[in-house]
């Protein structure tokens, strides 16, 4: 009984150990995607970011042939120090940022769940980054 009780069990064993090869392989494909997705998303504005310093250096030097007050220059000066480091924050991930393909399935899933907060962060500090410089931007173009 005992013999006919393992020849059941061990296959059904070995097919429930092989159908976890592959979800585990399509989670970490997913979770990856995911990580993916929002660098791609990020480096989208990486565009928006040099635009924007482009911008604000050429106003920074027009106010300064007009002699404008030192604070406003201070103040384009500091949000073309904030694009710098926004972009900066990009850059510092995407040259740690390895892809964990040698690591074994639940390292791997803690990397990249390590990594999509990560790179989320980079997201906050570049869409925040943005939006107060087109805030800045237009107030100090509207007075030019």
């Amino acid at each position: 009984m005992k013999k006919y009780f393992i020849l059941l069990v061990v296959p059904f064993l070995l097919l429930t150990g092989c159908n976890a090869g592959p979800a585990e392989a399509t989670q970490q494909e997913e979770l990856e995607a995911n990580v993916m997705t929002i660098h791609n998303d990020a480096m989208a504005k990486m565009g928006d970011i040099y635009k924007l310093r482009r911008n604000f250096r050429s106003l920074r030097d027009t106010l300064a042939a007009q002699q404008a007050d030192t604070v406003t220059l201070q103040a384009l000066q500091q949000q073309i120090d904030e694009l710098n480091q926004a972009d900066e924050v990009m850059m510092v991930w995407m040259r740690n940022y390895s892809a964990p393909d040698t690591l074994q399935y639940e390292q791997a899933m803690n990397y990249l769940q390590q990594e999509l907060k990560k790179i989320e962060r980079v997201q906050t500090v570049m869409d925040s980054t943005i939006q107060a410089a087109r805030q800045t931007y237009q107030q100090y173009e509207q007075q030019k």
